[in-house]
């Protein structure tokens, strides 16, 4: 083995020496400096998109907030909204009550008035009736004719 034949190993030493001193310069003066651009190019891009994404979050957590305002806001309003439909409908709807009311005490009133009238006719049509179905009964009982005036009479004088 040619690598361990100590008469060619200061040659091989000197090789050695002249190929890392070659591959340490060219890498230390062309490569790593490229690597460490390319590193420090994207921490920095990295710095900026955490930079930017901190303040998109900021920017979305203000939003949320300013959205959160707003919908209490509308919730308010709405509410607002709500109770004022509300008590406008419960005064129409009293207002309403209050006039069907009104209508239906008239129309009771008005069917009690003519209950009265109807009352009053038919009480009066009774003596009339009781002494015409007396004068006939008493004269199926009774032989002969019924006189119609003292049976009148007498039912006046009852009533």
């Amino acid at each position: 083995m040619p690598q361990l034949d100590f008469s060619t190993f200061v040659p091989q030493l000197f090789w050695l020496f002249l190929s890392l001193s070659f591959l340490y310069l060219i890498l230390s003066r062309i490569a790593l400096p490229r690597i460490s651009d390319v590193i420090e190019e994207r921490k920095d891009i990295i710095a900026q998109d955490i930079d930017k994404a901190k303040a998109l979050s900021n920017d979305t957590d203000l939003a949320i907030e300013e959205l959160d305002i707003k919908i209490a806001e509308a919730k308010s309003k709405s509410l607002e909204l709500i109770n004022s439909s509300r008590k406008k409908i419960l005064d129409l709807n009293d207002s309403e009550k209050r006039k069907f009311d009104e209508e239906i005490s008239k129309e009771i009133k008005k069917a009690e008035d003519e209950i009265l009238i109807n009352k009053d006719l038919a009480m009066s049509r009774i003596s009339e009736i009781a002494e015409e179905i007396t004068a006939e009964m008493l004269s199926n009982i009774l032989p002969g004719e019924v006189d119609k005036k003292s049976l009148e009479k007498l039912s006046k004088d009852i009533n």
